[in-house]
């Protein structure tokens, strides 16, 4: 393994001066779970990692009706929280199925997203909940949508002098439910599949549906016209049998070490409408 430098600035504007100190070659660290593996295996060789676990304000969460929260919060402290259990179930679930106990004490929510798998435990529940980010670098701020952050296998519309500092989610309305649901060859592994839902019911209809999935597409995908074709309606088993199909057809999974597409394919559509049921059931408690 190639020899690299390693920095711990406290805050932000220490880290931008050291990333212009090497010109960019250096690559931003925080809980390094992904980032260790890909230089082992020599996928990138940086001149330097410049970690992030120093800088307080990326742990921080917020409160503004929403909930704001530090690129730089671990797992273990999203599947310790009762608000975000309470407020936002399908993250909730997620991070209690990400990896195993040893991953989440390190694991950060923003180190998940900007690695971009297509598999990432934590980008269809922030997807279904519809997340902005916040970036900075050196040339200032700027905020998108979530959905536009990944634009392929590994790659983001973050520049590589920039840091994911917030993951901003919106609040909920009354009657809205969210589920995740995961399938792996076991269960610390990665996706094979994963889905959440979002489902706000209002007189025993769906009034809002938001519905995202992983590991089958070259990004985590929404499926806004399978989310277009179940508002307005019941949640009834007839149009969950449809919205099945749908899924099926709306992804384009590869086959793999862990999976073929074809298993993919089919259980996406399976995963999608037991997320469903399950957000319903919650959105009528």
């Amino acid at each position: 393994m190639r020899k690299f430098d390693y920095y711990q600035p406290e805050s932000l504007k220490e880290a931008y001066k050291l990333m212009e100190k090497v010109k960019g070659e250096a690559v931003y660290v925080a809980g390094g779970t992904d980032v260790i593996v890909r230089i082992k295996q020599r996928a990138i060789q940086p001149e330097a990692l410049i970690s992030l676990r120093g800088i307080e304000e990326l742990k921080e969460i917020r409160e503004n009706g929403g909930m704001s929260l530090g690129a730089g919060i671990l797992f273990r402290e999203i599947e310790a929280s009762d608000k975000i259990a309470r407020q936002y179930q399908a993250l909730y679930q997620a991070a209690c199925v990400l990896a195993n106990p040893q991953i989440r004490n390190v694991a950060t929510l923003g180190g998940n997203l900007c690695n971009a798998a297509p598999s990432a435990d934590s980008a269809p529940p922030l997807l279904v909940l519809e997340a902005e980010v916040e970036l900075e670098g050196p040339g200032g701020k700027r905020r998108i949508k979530l959905e536009d952050l990944f634009t392929g296998p590994g790659q983001t519309a973050k520049e590589p002098e920039e840091i994911m500092t917030r993951i901003n989610i919106p609040s909920q309305y009354a009657g809205t439910g969210t589920a995740f649901l995961k399938i792996g060859r076991v269960s610390q592994d990665i996706a094979i599949a994963n889905a959440s839902a979002l489902v706000a019911i209002e007189g025993g209809v769906c009034r809002k549906c938001r519905l995202a999935v992983g590991a089958v597409a070259p990004v985590p995908l929404r499926l806004k016209s399978i989310e277009e074709k179940i508002e307005g309606q019941k949640i009834e088993e007839e149009l969950l049998q449809e919205v099945e199909k749908m899924v099926c057809e709306a992804v384009s999974p590869i086959t793999d070490v862990r999976s073929t597409a074809e298993y993919r394919r089919a259980v996406s559509g399976v995963l999608i409408k037991r997320a469903i049921r399950q957000a319903a059931a919650r959105a009528q408690q």
